[in-house]
């Protein structure tokens, strides 16, 4: 058996090259050793085999060599080494693990040494994966890693001691890391081996857990987060079947610390919370500044200032959202309540609104600036508070049902407060998606109302990343007048005036509606999906019925514009229904359109059509709503933004959109259009030649008269003569409706004057009987104001058979 050229290089050049060489080579050595697994990881039997093989020989003369560099004078050679035990051990298996217990030794000692950080950090790696392998196997476990653990972790302990108060880390922020996330590992696989070393564990690492701004050193998110791992974790080594009850008492004490900080932090205002699980608040002192931690071995760093102890508040809630996100031992009864408390306690207070400083009660002891301060760190804490409430929620999962309710109306109170944070606004809206999949059909109508305001401010973030929100223009610069006079100015003042703002934008598109797409936005793309995502469970996961009108009108509007086709398929499959039973107009024209080749959208509206057809038309949408919207979407401009009406432009959009040809039903549109300029022609022909103006006479039978009220979805009743379906409130399946049938008119309406002397159209709001229109035609011939009135019912029926009898 031939050994493998990589195995013969390898031993050949750690024979040949000098120790200080070695640690430049050490990609290329890594590179040989991956390349000789099979090798490696063959059993000792069946290398014995063949006795004249030389693979044997030189897997031991590689082992050799490693061990020489390993144990030796040289930090270079030293390097080298723990770079090839790490390759030999990946790569070997049970087989290298087996004669392995001389490197272990070997790099707890090096660990030991004056080697470089670099060396040693990389030995700490080794050896946690040494670890990690020889866990899989218990005798390797009694014999090797038993032994050798303790004084693995006290050497690890020795390099990582806090220096004494006001000296500086004796080592990076970075060691420290890799040493917390290595015990971390080690804790959950040896927690007997570790549970003397527990509490020296706690004590180097708990300066790292919530630091502050005032502290000697900054200390990164990665050591933090690594830190707070191994406390959680720390209730593994708990004595027999006490791992629940540490992991009890743990996360209640960071819950008094939380509260202890509070008390300091929020002693500028007056709170209005009561705890519902009897914590007590204490008194703040008053003075100079707010204060807490300290020496103690069970306690926190000191810190000072209203700053910091926001900065100690975040850790504490990012220390309490570890403890859901981590693993236990065993099942554990979590405080739920006590949290719940804890959170409300926070959220409770909020920065007073722009104009409304009274809203909020204050503490006239305490100073100004220590308030304005208070107000600019509280978005920070309530952005935690709402991380701590995600994290609740998705490891408790249906279980957090009952807390749903409470959770939402703190993240309502929190989003409306700090709406101007783009991190707050980004946790509301993923959190408020996890409460709506997880309870969102049982909420009550006071709960849904309060989602208004963040239903808005979802819809305007996503208009908003879609290029959809118009400019707004520049407010003239005016000043408050008092008794109506105007301020006089100074004819000598200089205006201060941007020259740039009167020039057009590049990105400005013609028609001036909405900007461009590709335009900046300030809104990361993390932000951007979770409120992309949140879209469509306001249409599915809300009970529709509890919406008002604007608000789904606004959704409705959002999803089209944003081109979301989750949405539009959640709006078109969820129908708005209000309380008098009358359904809103559907969205699937927009929809189809976009979408004309989709495979889901066809079945979709296929599905729609059928059921349509089915009922006859007797469930019909509110034709008028949409008569009604049109109607007011010639008053005002075209796309007034979110702040419009929410069914403002639907019709426009509807009718500008470049049609697109269906996948099915194409030709019937073709049809339909052909025939409708046929009759326009007819109509056209058979106008009042006499009269020297042209006319769109209409040819439907003559409607009945509506009583005008003042509600545009009132059914209307059939009179006697006329059978005449009543029509209700329904919403058509597809938005190609066909034009030739008859149109409902508006009696209410006068009927229009033509001028004589210019061509022009006289659209015929209502057809009358011919008595009606003899009579009021010789009454319309006292007019002289130059104008003719034109009332005349052009009958198709009658105007054929008059043809027949002049031919």
């Amino acid at each position: 058996m031939a050994a493998p050229p990589d195995l013969r290089v390898l031993c050949r050049r750690l024979a040949s090259t000098p120790a200080d060489d070695l640690p430049r080579l050490c990609p290329l050595l890594v590179s040989h050793v991956l390349r000789c697994g099979g090798p490696l990881s063959a059993p000792s039997d069946v290398k014995a085999k063949d006795k004249s093989a030389e693979t044997p020989m030189l897997v031991h003369k590689l082992r050799t060599h490693i061990t020489t560099l390993l144990t030796g004078k040289n930090a270079s050679g030293r390097f080298a080494a723990v770079c090839l035990v790490k390759a030999v051990i990946d790569v070997g298996g049970w087989e290298s693990l087996r004669t392995a217990d001389a490197w272990l030794r070997g790099l707890i000692g090096a660990l030991q040494k004056p080697d470089p950080l670099a060396s040693k950090e990389l030995s700490i790696v080794t050896l946690t994966k040494m670890y990690m392998l020889l866990q899989a196997y218990p005798t390797l476990v009694r014999e090797m890693a038993t032994p050798t653990v303790p004084d693995f972790v006290k050497a690890c302990l020795q390099l990582i001691r806090p220096p004494a108060s006001g000296r500086p880390r004796k080592v990076p922020a970075a060691f420290v890391d890799t040493v917390a996330s290595s015990l971390s590992k080690l804790v959950v696989l040896y927690p007997t081996t570790l549970r003397p070393l527990a509490a020296q564990m706690k004590a180097a690492l708990r300066p790292y857990v919530a630091p502050t701004s005032s502290d000697a050193a900054v200390v990164p998110r990665s050591l933090r987060e690594s830190s707070r791992r191994l406390f959680v974790l720390l209730s593994y080594t708990a004595p027999k079947n006490g791992s629940s009850e540490e992991w009890a008492r743990a996360i209640r004490a960071t819950i008094l610390d939380a509260h202890a900080t509070v008390d300091q932090v929020f002693r500028a205002v007056v709170e209005s919370w009561e705890s519902t699980t009897g914590h007590r608040p204490q008194a703040a002192h008053t003075g100079a500044d707010p204060s807490g931690g300290g020496d103690a071995a069970e306690e926190l760093p000191p810190w000072t200032g209203v700053a910091a102890g926001a900065d100690r508040l975040i850790g504490l809630l990012e220390f309490l959202a570890d403890y859901f996100n981590s693993p236990t031992k065993a099942p554990v009864t979590v405080p739920l309540g006590e949290v719940l408390d804890l959170t409300a306690r926070i959220t409770l207070v909020t920065p007073p609104s722009s104009g409304a400083e009274d809203s909020v009660i204050t503490n006239p002891a305490i100073g100004r600036d220590e308030k304005a301060e208070l107000w600019s760190v509280l978005p920070d804490i309530h952005n935690s508070v709402l991380r701590l409430h995600h994290a609740v929620i998705r490891r408790l999962r249906e279980n957090a049902v009952p807390l749903a309710t409470d959770i939402l109306d703190q993240v309502v109170r929190v989003s409306a407060a700090s709406r101007h944070v783009l991190a707050t606004r980004e946790t509301a809206y993923s959190l408020t998606k996890e409460l709506l999949l997880l309870s969102g059909p049982t909420l009550p109508k006071l709960t849904v109302d309060s989602l208004t305001a963040l239903i808005q401010s979802a819809c305007q973030d996503i208009l908003l990343a879609a290029g959809r929100l118009e400019d707004k223009p520049a407010a003239e610069d005016t000043k408050p007048t008092t008794n109506g006079k105007r301020p006089k100015t100074n004819p000598n003042a200089i205006a201060s005036t941007n020259a740039d703002a009167y020039l057009p934008s590049a990105n400005a598109n013609t028609t001036g509606t909405s900007s461009s797409a590709t335009s900046f936005s300030p809104l990361s793309t993390s932000h951007q999906q979770a409120a992309t995502s949140l879209l469509p469970l306001f249409l599915s996961h809300l009970p529709q019925s509890h919406l008002a009108p604007e608000t789904r009108g606004l959704l409705d509007r959002t999803a089209i514009l944003s081109d979301s086709k989750e949405a539009m398929l959640a709006s078109c499959l969820h129908p708005y229904k209000d309380s008098r039973g009358r359904y809103y107009p559907s969205i699937l024209p927009f929809l189809v359109r976009r979408y004309p080749r989709d495979q889901g959208v066809e079945v979709l509206r296929s599905n729609l059509i059928r059921i349509r057809a089915q009922q006859g038309g007797g469930d019909q949408l509110m034709d008028g709503r949409w008569e009604d919207d049109h109607d007011h979407d010639h008053d005002r401009e075209d796309g007034g933004g979110i702040n419009a009406h929410p069914r403002d432009g639907l019709r426009e959009l509807l009718l500008r959109a470049a049609p697109v040809p269906m996948e099915t039903g194409g030709e019937e549109v073709e049809e339909e259009r052909e025939q409708e300029g046929r009759d326009k022609e007819k109509k056209k022909k058979r106008s009042g030649t006499a009269w020297r103006v042209d006319m769109d006479v209409d040819d439907a039978p003559p409607a009945q008269t509506v009583p005008e009220t003042t509600d545009p979805f009132a059914a209307v009743t059939a009179t006697a003569g006329h059978e005449e379906p009543e029509r209700g409130p329904a919403r058509p399946a597809s938005s190609l409706k066909r034009k030739s049938e008859p149109v409902e008119a508006d009696t209410g309406n006068p009927p229009k004057r033509v001028d004589t002397g210019k061509a022009a159209v006289a659209v015929m709001p209502q057809a009358k009987p011919a008595s009606e229109q003899s009579g009021q035609e010789s009454g319309d011939e006292s007019d002289s104001d130059g104008s003719v009135q034109i009332d005349m019912t052009l009958d198709d029926d009658d105007d054929e058979e008059e043809d027949e009898n002049d031919g």
